[in-house]
């Protein structure tokens, strides 16, 4: 895990701005690069375009039904040099009465992000996140309502992350790959919230397959989740997680990290 800063607590004042807001600024880590971006969470009728994420999660399960086979990937553990399974082979076929459910579903809360033209816009430095922010509105985030507000309020030492909004990807493969003893719940839980957001904000279907309920990484996530419950449901799932094939899920994860790098536009 990454060292904890140094630096201080953030301000009331900044809390205040977020929680008016209902805007977070959020931090990634991603190989070796790391940066900052926005993350606000709205109704998906308040925004343009947001049933889309539903409709294309029907189409995923219409290709999965296209394809011969699917790869067994667990054939491939030990072989980085394998080809790169695509995150869609994780993604089960729906049946057909719920991909009409989902087209006909009632709004839902949904993430949004700093995404412009399918791609996220990430920032190494903070001074270059507020700069953008202040100057642009072409981009998916500014369709919230408070964003005009947002551009006239915001300031560099707000852009400061909770613990929650920080998101180490980049250690995720090299965490599965050293086998259920050394799991991380924490981390992986964290990685699949943020993949799962990712996905559908940049309307990624092979993310969002990858990472749909019933698909394996799913199910490691649930797991994972009942782990840190604890109780003895929590001493019950730690048996379950050893039936896991730790190199399998570390190469299914690692193609959901390439294609979220795929997408990302680092700026500053």
């Amino acid at each position: 895990m990454a060292a904890e800063s140094d630096e201080p607590a953030r301000s009331a004042e900044t809390d205040k701005l977020w929680n008016e807001m209902s805007v977070d600024p959020v931090e990634l880590h991603l190989g070796k690069d790391s940066g900052f971006t926005l993350r606000a969470y709205r109704m998906s009728d308040t925004l343009p375009g947001a049933k889309h994420a539903q409709e294309s999660a029907g189409a995923e399960a219409d290709d999965a039904d296209d394809a011969d086979a699917v790869p067994d990937i667990a054939d491939n553990a030990e072989d980085d040099d394998a080809p790169e399974p695509d995150a869609a082979d994780f993604a089960d076929d729906a049946p057909e009465d719920e991909e009409e459910d989902a087209l006909d579903a009632s709004p839902e809360e949904v993430p949004v992000f700093l995404t412009r033209k399918g791609k996220l816009l990430v920032f190494r430095e903070p001074e270059a996140l507020v700069a953008y922010v202040r100057d642009n509105d072409d981009h998916d985030l500014a369709a919230i309502e408070e964003y005009g507000e947002l551009q006239d309020r915001l300031d560099t030492a707000d852009i400061a992350c909770d613990e929650d909004d920080t998101y180490e990807l980049d250690l995720v493969v090299a965490n599965l790959r050293g086998g259920q003893e050394a799991w991380e719940p924490e981390l992986l839980i964290k990685a699949a919230e943020v993949g799962r957001d990712l996905g559908y904000a940049l309307k990624n279907d092979s993310i969002i397959g990858a990472l749909a309920p019933g698909s394996p990484l799913d199910d490691l996530d649930e797991t994972f989740r009942i782990v840190v419950d604890g109780g003895l449901r929590g001493k019950l799932a730690k048996r379950r997680l050893k039936r896991n094939d730790a190199q399998q899920a570390a190469i299914a994860w690692r193609g959901v990290i390439a294609k979220i790098n795929d997408h990302v536009e680092w700026r500053g």
